[in-house]
């Protein structure tokens, strides 16, 4: 400590006998024969000179000790008696040890001029100051500030204090001075920009902990980066306004391996669309078809980028110059279309498409209620799935397509055998477990995308593969290319095949349908009509209307006449009657309506597969007017 080495350095020769004997000299009259040499009479004011009663200067006789202020001598005894020596002021110590400007030097030398240094220990006492507020003491100035440094440099001695002992008074500080807290982790009262924080901090972890960083996000990864971040922010005093330190820390660390602020909506419920028109342009779909736009964005075109790629990297998947258009999916039920520079503006930075499937316990009254379609029209696709015949669910983005699908699919007894297809992501869960066990029989499979041909796996290729196991069902989560010519030459060996697709009606449907089996066959038009009219004898269309209500607008038959020529029969339609828009909300009335039976062709297949003829009456019976619905919806 500074009075130990201080003790150390310059107690090295005689010392006046009370001192010695812990007594104080009197003010002014060293003891004669006492005195150390160098003593030389009254100091002169600004010239260093020591006179009687005045302390020595430092050099001037052997072994002479260095004189201190009653404020250093304060602070030398405060820090060696508050860390294990003895302080003035602490119970058992002795007052003398305090420089009080009269050649008394501090208690913490023995007889022998040797440093006690567990004075404090042997005393067993701690420095508690007292209550009071705090004194301050001024020091004696000698001469003009230019001279005193210069003489400073040239007598490196200290300066005593001009207070006597009469004057002097302990300074009483408050417990809460003695305590370095806020002096290490008191966080800066100005605050600084998160953007540069996070940086700041992500350059130390990356430097520091690459091993943390680069792992995958375990709990005890996570906990670390966490705990060392807290850390670094603690120990340079960083603070950001707004932000406390834990939500600090939970924003840095999202931001290093989460995806920033998009992570508390893609992992939130009733989400199911993020859309990212610019760096500064998010959006969010909500599961009731409300749109709204965020205010939070990225940073920058660089910074969106780069949260992109860290989604990317989940599927493997690499955005770069080279490949600026990517899709790849977050987890089993998220999947993302990303577009980069030069595809878009170097200001936008990156456009990307989130879907999030949430899967939803739909039941079949849920359905009802909220007016999508009527108990009857889900009963009969229903039974269509289950007796043999292929469905496809068509419609626009949005239009509840997959909802409606996967809830259809939960109707499947479970000894029917289904094997599912889906793009990258997993949309649809069908394994259903009682007590722990698996009680249907499921197989479920995804497509694997891959810059290396050899390792890309594409729904044609798992089409081929599903008939090699034995299923009754097939599910094609959504046919947007080749992959519908194999899934209708599926459908015609007998396997009912379920599946979904983009287009405007039903009719249009199996025009949209030629379209995809185009790009895998060369075939003519009309061969092709034929071949999906009769992979798929049902259609049904979804659509979300200007209220953002769902409603299955209609189910229809392509029926097959015996001359090879194909009816399209409408089962069940939506008949809108009213729309109007009032105090800027959009009105739209209309009801459900059975307008035709199901055809014979169509009944025969069915009781060949073992419809109930019971069930089978109703669906050739003459639609029942009391069934009809009728709705009203507002938003």
């Amino acid at each position: 400590m500074l009075g130990e080495k201080r003790s150390r350095a310059a107690f090295q020769g005689d010392f006046p006998e009370s001192v010695r004997d812990g007594g104080a000299a009197d003010a002014g009259k060293p003891e004669a024969g006492n005195a150390p040499s160098g003593y030389k009479g009254e100091r002169q004011k600004g010239t260093g000179q020591a006179g009687p009663g005045n302390a020595p200067e430092r050099g001037t006789g052997a072994g002479m000790p260095v004189p201190v202020s009653a404020g250093e001598a304060y602070l030398d005894s405060l820090l060696n008696g508050c860390l294990g020596g003895e302080a003035a002021g602490c119970p058992g110590s002795d007052s003398r040890a305090m420089g009080d400007g009269r050649g008394t030097f501090p208690a913490h030398t023995d007889e022998s001029g040797k440093t006690r240094t567990d004075a404090g220990k042997q005393a067993g006492n701690v420095c508690k100051p007292a209550a009071g507020e705090i004194r301050h003491i001024p020091v004696a100035k000698t001469g003009s500030s230019g001279e005193a440094s210069a003489e400073r440099k040239e007598v490196p001695e200290r300066e005593e204090s001009a207070e006597t002992e009469e004057d002097y008074d302990t300074p009483r500080r408050d417990v809460r001075t003695l305590r370095t807290h806020g002096l290490f982790f008191e966080a800066d009262a100005e605050g600084r920009d998160f953007s540069s924080v996070l940086k700041e901090v992500q350059a130390y972890l990356s430097r520091e902990y690459s091993s943390l960083v680069t792992a995958e996000g375990s709990e005890d990864a996570r906990a670390q980066i966490q705990r060392f971040a807290g850390k670094y922010i603690q120990d340079h005093r960083i603070s950001v306004p707004g932000m406390d330190t834990e939500t600090l820390i939970a924003a840095i660390y999202s931001e290093m391996a989460e995806f920033g602020f998009l992570t508390k909506y893609i992992y939130g419920e009733g989400i199911e669309e993020i859309d990212i028109n610019a760096w500064d342009d998010v959006e969010v779909q909500f599961a009731g078809g409300v749109t709204e736009k965020l205010a939070e964005h990225f940073d920058s075109p660089e910074h969106a980028i780069n949260v992109v790629r860290r989604m990317l990297h989940v599927s493997g998947m690499v955005l770069d110059d080279a490949s600026p258009s990517v899709l790849g999916h977050l987890s089993k039920n998220i999947r993302i279309a990303v577009l980069k520079t030069p595809i878009v503006d170097e200001d936008v930075g990156v456009a990307a498409s989130i879907r999030i499937v949430n899967p939803q316990s739909m039941k079949k009254q849920d359905f009802i209620k909220g007016g999508t379609a009527t108990g009857q029209m889900l009963d009969f696709l229903a039974q269509c799935i289950r007796y043999g015949i292929s469905v496809c669910v068509a419609g626009a983005t949005s239009s509840g397509k997959t909802t409606l699908l996967g809830w259809l699919l939960t109707t499947i007894p479970d000894g029917k055998r289904i094997y599912s297809i889906e793009n990258g992501s997993r949309e649809l869960a069908l394994v259903r477990r009682k007590e722990g066990k698996v009680v249907n029989s499921v197989i479920h499979t995804l497509t694997r995308d891959s810059e290396n041909e050899r390792q890309r796996v594409d729904q044609i290729a798992l089409l081929d593969m599903a008939l090699r196991f034995n299923p009754d069902i097939i599910v094609v989560g959504e046919m947007r290319g080749p992959e519908a010519n194999a899934a209708q030459e599926a459908a015609r060996t007998g396997v009912a095949v379920v599946t979904t697709i983009h287009s405007m009606s039903c009719d249009a449907t199996y025009r949209r349908m030629v379209s995809l089996c185009k790009r895998a066959v060369d075939m003519g038009d009309d061969t092709l009509m034929g071949f999906v009219t009769e992979a798929y004898p049902i259609v049904a269309f979804c659509k979300q209307l200007e209220n953002k209500d769902r409603r299955l607008m209609e189910i229809m038959e392509c029926e097959i006449l015996p001359d090879g020529t194909r009816k399209f029969r409408p089962l069940f339609q939506y008949q809108i009657t009213e729309n109007r828009v009032e105090n800027g909300k959009f009105i739209i009335k209309g009801s459900h309506k059975q307008v035709n039976p199901i055809s014979e062709g169509l009944a025969r297949r069915l009781m060949e597969n073992g419809m109930p003829q019971e069930m089978l009456l109703r669906l050739l019976a003459a639609p029942d007017k009391n069934r009809e619905r009728k709705e009203g919806s507002a938003l």
